[in-house]
């Protein structure tokens, strides 16, 4: 069996195919008949006639299409619309829709594997431990303890640096998937209007108001609209690469960098301000203030990074990105601890950058107070 669906061509063996189907309705199975019954922008639908026992059976195989947009682009994207669609199918009111058998996965070999019954999913992953290293952040909260770096502190943010540097060297021409990462900036639950919808009401907040994050998601569209066809930035990215856990060095200055997020391919600019929005946020956290160790590792970060990519450009886009990330490090509910006056300062940085045609590293002081 031949499987094409939009740009993409899938081989499913058809004695695996019966033995599924077979499965499926326990008993023998026959294949009669194969064939494509159409295509539209998010799904095509296949004809599958075979005997079960002695009788014919018709169904139609309906596959999305993950080269149009529509955020279908990943695999797990695609299950997510079968899984929901399976449940709605069969729940709807009595007689008012066809019902939906089951919802299948193909296999790398060619095989057909059953998950409509599924109620969730799980991943299995190799145990983190100790010897992987540990979290950067205790690197960060050391450097504050000190308030002074020592040259492995600037060994390791070069290595930061460098660990982006490789993975943006990662080009991908796909226009959708561009566009789909600036929509999800601004729109995705766990981004930043997801976050703002995690904050307590904004009235009975004393940093902030429902006027001043109304404002913030208005330059987030504005934004998104200035900067969503710039396709050609279309890299490989982390998703969240920040240092509370995601970023581990080992004693010898290896690194990993663990939970890649969200899309695999994106803005670079959503990995930089991930994390060197911490070093603004841990500074002012301890201090009040953006002292100077901070300092020099931003610069430090910012001097090799631009220099190894060459790519001056992101300082042009970065400005809603970080708009998201330092509503995330202001979260009264993920930092508790934090001062109101030092949140305030958070806030003073998301609204400068937004405002900002292009963000300037050394301006950073001065976003802070306005």
């Amino acid at each position: 069996m031949i499987i094409d669906v939009g740009s993409s061509r899938l081989r499913v063996d058809d004695s695996k195919m019966e033995k599924y189907l077979s499965g499926l309705y326990r008993q023998p199975v026959s294949l009669l008949d194969f064939r494509k019954l159409g295509e539209g922008f998010h799904n095509a639908g296949f004809l599958l006639r075979f005997t079960a026992g002695t009788d014919e059976k018709r169904l139609v195989m309906r596959v999305v299409r993950g080269d149009t947009g529509w955020s279908h682009d990943y695999l797990g994207d695609r299950a997510a619309v079968l899984l929901l669609q399976h449940c709605l199918f069969n729940t709807a009111p009595k007689g008012t829709c066809c019902r939906s058998v089951d919802v299948a996965c193909i296999t790398k070999a060619g095989s057909v594997v059953s998950v409509g019954d599924s109620v969730e999913f799980f991943n299995l992953v190799e145990e983190v431990t100790e010897m992987d290293g540990r979290p950067y952040i205790e690197d960060l909260f050391e450097i504050a303890r000190r308030k002074s770096l020592r040259e492995r502190d600037r060994r390791r943010c070069l290595i930061t640096a460098d660990y982006l540097v490789n993975l943006h060297a990662d080009k991908r021409r796909n226009d959708l998937l561009y566009l789909r990462h600036i929509r999800d900036l601004i729109g995705h639950g766990e981004m930043l209007m997801g976050v703002v919808d995690t904050y307590p009401n904004p009235n009975t907040l004393t940093f902030t108001s429902q006027e001043e994050m109304t404002r913030i998601e208005q330059k987030a569209v504005e934004w998104r609209n200035r900067i969503k066809h710039l396709t050609h930035r279309l890299s490989r990215i982390h998703g969240d690469y920040h240092p509370f856990g995601n970023i581990r060095f080992r004693q010898d200055d290896t690194m990993t960098a663990l939970d890649l997020a969200r899309e695999m391919y994106g803005e670079p600019a959503d990995d930089v301000s991930a994390l060197t929005i911490n070093y603004i946020f841990l500074s002012l956290w301890k201090f009040g203030d953006y002292i100077h160790p901070f300092q020099e590792l931003m610069k430090t970060f910012y001097d090799r990074y631009l220099d190894k990519t060459g790519d001056e450009e992101i300082l042009k886009v970065i400005a809603p990105f970080y708009a998201f990330r330092g509503l995330v490090v202001a979260h009264p509910l993920y930092y508790p601890e934090m001062e109101d006056e030092k949140r305030r300062m958070v806030f003073n940085f998301v609204n400068s950058v937004l405002e900002s045609e292009e963000f300037n590293p050394k301006q950073i002081p001065s976003y802070l107070k306005t």
